[in-house]
Order: C-alpha cells, then structure tokens, then sequence
C-alpha cells in the first residue's frame, strides 16, 4: 500500500513537471510572435503559474521517487537509471531556476510595466533572449529522457547512450536557440510603427 502511494504521488509530480514545461514552452513560442505589448501579456500569462508549479513537481515527484526506491527493494539507489533520474532533477532545478528563472522573471515584469501599443524593442529583445529558448528547450528534452529513464529502467550501457542522445539533442536545441537574431533598435518591428513626417 505504501509503495502505490508512494508511486502515485511520483506520478503526479512527473505529470504537474511535464504540464509546467509544457507552458514553459508554449508560453515562450507565443511571446516569440508577439508585436505588441497586449500580446505578448496573453502570450506569458500561463507562465505565471509556474514558480507554484515546478517547486510542487519537484517536490512530490523527488520526495516520492527517493522514498520508493528506499522502500521498495526492486529499486537501488546504485542503479544507473535512478542516478541518472535524480541528476535530472537536479538538473532541471537549475536551468529553471537559476538560468531561465531571472530572464522570465525580467521579461515578466517588463510586460506589466510596458505601455500599450507596439512591442518596444528593448522589451522585444528580452522576449528573444537565447537563454530563454534554450532552457525552454532543454528542459523539455530532459523530462522526456526522465521519463523514458523511469519506464524503461535500462542498465549502465541503455543509461548512458541515452544521457548521450538527450546531450546531442540539447546542444542542437541550445544551438538553435543562440543562433536566433535577437531584434534590436531599427529593426522590423521599429520599422512597422507608424512615423510621424518631420516638420520643416
């Protein structure tokens, strides 16, 4: 009875990760496309909802995860799958929280304080920021790598030719991402406002 419950509460916190990443990355696409202010505030309206999200995925997802495996005796902490699980974790607490989080939260406050009308470019340099996009990017290839970790359970060799593929994927992912132009003062989204004839 302890190890189902155990297990539900890990469930749960892998699925409220996966639904916070999910708006994560929706949350940054839509910011990407927007061109005035009033969009881009709808566009990162669901991330608002993550700083109460991720620390709850977190927790019950790794409280849980590490009590299973110390009570259930088919787990060790030994095992290549459960390392590589809880490195994960880790790692996800720190591109979200210490690479992403203080872009977010800089981009955040910047819409709220924006006034209405065309996106300005310092704002739009923020919604483009690379750091951005590839935290987004890379915490979503290493929630699909956890999960596959934790259904398939390889051993040493399955462990680490999958911690090569989620690398490989992520250092495209984070190439992709710098490789963006980030618009800056003269660009479209300056040339799009409207100009006022100079007067002679």
């Amino acid at each position: 009875m302890v190890d189902a419950l155990l297990l539900f509460g890990h469930v749960i916190g892998v699925v409220v990760l996966v639904a916070g990443i999910g708006l994560e990355v929706y949350s940054v696409a839509a910011a990407s496309r927007a061109t005035t202010v009033a969009e881009l505030r709808l566009a990162v309206r669901p991330a608002r909802v993550l700083p109460v999200m991720m620390p709850l995925a977190t927790l019950l997802m790794t409280g849980c995860g590490l009590a299973l495996v110390a009570h259930d005796p088919r787990f060790r902490f030994g095992d290549a799958w459960v390392v590589a699980s809880i490195g994960i974790v880790v790692a996800i607490s720190v591109v979200g929280g210490g690479f992403s989080g203080r872009p977010a939260t800089r981009l955040l406050d910047a819409a709220d304080a924006a006034p209405a009308g065309p996106l300005p470019p310092h704002l739009a340099a923020l919604v483009h920021d690379p750091i951005l996009l590839a935290s987004a990017r890379i915490t979503a290839i290493a929630a699909v790598w956890a999960i596959w970790l934790m259904s398939v359970r390889p051993h040493a060799a399955g462990t680490m030719l999958s911690l090569g593929a989620a690398a490989l994927l992520s250092l495209i992912a984070v190439a992709g991402a710098l490789g963006r132009s980030v618009p800056i003062a003269g660009s479209d989204l300056e040339e799009a406002a409207p100009r006022v004839p100079s007067q002679s």
